[in-house]
């Protein structure tokens, strides 16, 4: 995790809400997650490494085969009552570090809200061709 990030936050871990397969909707406060399932609820640490967020992702979502992508709903404007959100899609870990810099600033207006996009298998897509025969 890039040090910069690291160095502002005081934060050991948080819950994430975590949508699978969700749905990105705009709206007047901007994207938002949409997944009819509801969200389920991950613990993770500050200094947590993508690709062990990825393990975990995949571990509490056993019922799907490949992770995708990984995106967090980023506050991008604050005022009084009102948050404005965008996306960003998870790769690297100074995302993960700038995620949790976000948080360490808007962590009493907001949670950190995730959204997880699931694939098939190589296999599945496979079985799947030859059953539609």
């Amino acid at each position: 995790m890039s040090d910069i990030y690291h160095i502002a936050l005081n934060i050991k871990s948080v819950f994430a809400l975590v949508y699978c397969n969700g749905d990105m909707i705009s709206s007047y406060k901007g994207e938002m997650f949409e997944c009819s399932s509801g969200p389920k609820v991950i613990t993770i640490i500050d200094n947590i490494s993508c690709n062990v967020l990825r393990k975990m992702i995949f571990n509490a979502n056993r019922d799907h085969k490949i992770l995708l992508d990984i995106f967090y709903r980023q506050p991008i404007y604050v005022c009084n009552f009102y948050v404005e959100y965008g996306c960003i899609e998870l790769n690297h870990d100074n995302d993960i570090g700038k995620m949790f810099f976000i948080y360490s600033k808007f962590s009493t207006k907001c949670l950190i809200e995730l959204n997880e996009n699931f694939g098939c298998s190589p296999n599945e897509i496979f079985v799947l061709l030859h059953k539609s025969r």
